[in-house]
């Protein structure tokens, strides 16, 4: 089991309450900091226990320096926390009984006091009752230089990771580590101010007019609502684990996480990495917009530490990104790009290592082998990024507006920590969240086309306007299909389709609707009945389907939101069954059309909006997408025009 030691540190000018595993290390990292005392408060098993006590402390303190007698009033002081935090858990807890009598424990020491040589200058600390100090190993005067050295070898491996102790000795053995003492140089770090550490999840009491109540979060993704109480024989403490982030491994109050930023240095000394081999040409607005994307990048501190990229889809905004990747490839640093679905990571990931060979481009998802090794280029799911802290000093967030990001403030936090300080994010959305928009749009209802924080790109990248989607109400639809009865317009337009060598998208607003729209369509196009299927989020074949359709082995492929982007099949149409249901807002039905028309040679298509009874989001998503092929003829009139008073 282990132990936490909570000791103040004493110096000429102020006092600080500090944790500890081995104690042994804060005595040689302080031994070489002269006149500093160092007093035990006390010893526990229960991590979060001693962090909640030492920010309790450090507020008491308020940097001040203190005497013999502050000491004593601060162990007193600590075990009277003690004893509520007993009281407020036991309430929490209901029906459960804690392992050892207590929920929480803590060992105070006597009246002793220790300098920062380690001998005790009070003798009655030898008396009975006053227990030495004793987490972590002892070591030796001689160890000092063995434990600097692999302190720093081990710095440099876990720069800008954010890592739950429990994943590190996988970490540190996939990346060769051959260290002794992990646990004392991890400390070491923490005191040289080159890491920190803390609980997976943290206590603290909160004061409500009418009472007191302990409360949890997750030091890992920030959460509150999902933390779990639990009886733990790793810590026999009052412990708990964090549910909203469960699939990234356990977050617990006895578990430490660590978070070790990234330093502002060159990745790379000769930037060789930013040699970008790309043949495509981009139309006069893609080369605007991609230069602005650009020139934010590359401008220095102070200045905006975000930019939106509001550009439609099919506009080219993977291509976009490409001169601000080389900026700061070629300034040495790296690039993180966060998506919400596995399958744009998929996708993009080939994409960047073709157009950049000389960098080393890694996919990171959840069962990613390279989800642990270093990159120039790091191409990941937002669930993933919690892994990274402080690291990149480019963050790019591809669909903002995308579910599982949207609304979600546990990967915002996550999003926002990967950023290095003095670091960019840059947006891409065709859809971006009002938020955004408000954030970095200095006016959203005059749609400027640009600012010192957005550039907005309304046509795509071969200059054809995006297809209009039509309406067709069918009333009892749902009731329609149930009972095998016809559907014109579903039936008709997937015919239609077929028979002009096609493929066909067929979006459903559940998961239990696609079996259901799936046999439907079989039964009604018993010809076609091999060429259709259907995916969704759960499906174990998803990847090897979604792979199939793009190869032409399935013409129709029935689906829920989970293909609404980041998905590219040239010469396909869409239907969207049910556009009248929730789940189908303006912004999703905007990307759904956005499947359509997006290779030059086929820039048309078919997409058609059934619905049981007349809804707003089909006609505001009809709105905004004529709204911006407006906007993007006026700019290429205005192109134009230009283009000719040059040439006189």
């Amino acid at each position: 089991m282990r132990e936490y030691l909570l000791y103040v540190k004493v110096g000429d000018e102020a006092a600080h309450v500090y944790v500890t595993p081995c104690f042994t290390v804060d005595q040689m990292y302080w031994r070489e900091r002269d006149g500093c005392r160092l007093h035990v408060i006390g010893k526990s098993p229960s991590l979060a226990l001693a962090f909640y006590l030492r920010g309790m402390l450090n507020a008491r303190l308020q940097g001040r320096d203190v005497g013999e007698e502050e000491i004593a009033a601060m162990r007193e002081w600590a075990l009277a926390h003690v004893r509520e935090t007993n009281a407020l858990y036991g309430r929490e807890a209901g029906d459960m009984q804690p392992l050892r009598g207590e929920w929480f424990s803590i060992e105070v020491t006597g009246e002793d006091t220790e300098d920062s040589d380690g001998r005790q200058t009070d003798e009655r600390a030898d008396a009975e009752g006053k227990a030495p100090p004793s987490p972590g190993a002892s070591l030796s005067a001689g160890a000092l230089p063995d434990l600097r050295a692999d302190s720093e070898r081990l710095h440099l491996l876990l720069q800008g990771r954010a890592l739950l102790l429990e994943e590190l000795d996988g970490f540190l053995h996939r990346r060769g580590w051959t260290g002794s003492l992990r646990t004392e140089c991890l400390q070491w770090l923490v005191l040289d101010g080159k890491a920190e550490w803390r609980p997976g999840i943290e206590l603290f009491v909160r004061r409500d007019i009418w009472r007191r109540r302990l409360a949890m979060r997750c030091g890992r993704c920030g959460s509150e609502r999902g933390i779990a109480l639990t009886l733990c024989h790793s810590c026999g403490q009052g412990c708990a684990y964090c549910t909203t982030c469960l699939d990234m491994g356990k977050s617990k109050c006895c578990t430490p996480y660590l978070c070790v930023p990234g330093r502002r240095t060159r990745f790379r000394q000769d930037g060789a990495a930013a040699a970008l081999q790309w043949e495509g040409r981009y139309s006069q607005m893609q080369a605007a917009a991609a230069e602005r994307a650009r020139r934010f990048v590359a401008a220095s501190r102070p200045g905006p530490a975000a930019f939106l990229m509001w550009a439609v889809c099919g506009a080219g905004k993977t291509e976009l990104l490409f001169p601000a990747i080389r900026e700061t490839l070629a300034d040495g640093g790296q690039v993180l790009i966060a998506t919400p679905r596995k399958d744009v990571v998929l996708e993009l990931a080939p994409r960047l290592q073709r157009v950049f060979p000389a960098a080393r481009v890694i996919a990171v998802h959840g069962s990613s082998r390279e989800k642990w090794e270093d990159a120039d280029i790091t191409v990941a799911t937002t669930h993933q990024v919690m892994r990274y802290y402080q690291r990149f000093p480019l963050v790019v967030l591809d669909e903002a507006d995308a579910f599982p990001y949207h609304n979600n403030p546990v990967l915002y936090r996550a999003v926002s920590r990967a950023v290095q300080p003095g670091g960019k994010t840059l947006y891409l959305s065709a859809t971006p969240p009002r938020y955004l928009r408000k954030r970095l749009v200095p006016s959203a209802f005059r749609f400027p086309t640009h600012s010192a924080t957005h550039v907005l790109l309304p046509g795509r990248y071969h200059g054809y306007p995006l297809p209009v989607p039509r309406v067709c109400t069918v009333a009892a639809l749902d009731k329609r299909m149930r009972l095998g009865r016809a559907v014109p317009p579903l039936l008709d337009g997937v015919k239609a389709s077929l028979a002009a060598g096609r493929q066909v998208f067929v979006f459903v607003p559940r998961v239990e609707d696609v079996p259901r729209v799936l046999q439907y369509l079989q039964a009604r196009l018993p010809d076609h009945a091999n060429a259709l299927a259907g995916v969704h989020a759960a499906d174990p074949e998803r990847e090897q389907k979604v792979r199939l359709f793009r190869d032409r082995r399935f013409a129709v492929m029935v689906t829920t939101t989970i293909l609404e982007r980041g998905v590219t099949i040239p010469r396909s149409d869409v239907i969207v069954v049910g556009a009248d249901a929730p789940v189908f807002d303006e912004a999703s039905l905007v990307q759904i059309a956005g499947r359509v028309g997006r290779s030059a040679d086929a820039p048309e298509g078919t997409i058609l909006f059934i619905q049981s009874h007349r809804s707003t989001a089909p006609y505001a998503a009809i709105r905004q997408i004529c709204r911006m092929n407006r906007l993007a003829e006026r700019l290429r009139e205005k192109e134009a025009r230009s283009c000719c008073e040059s040439r006189v």
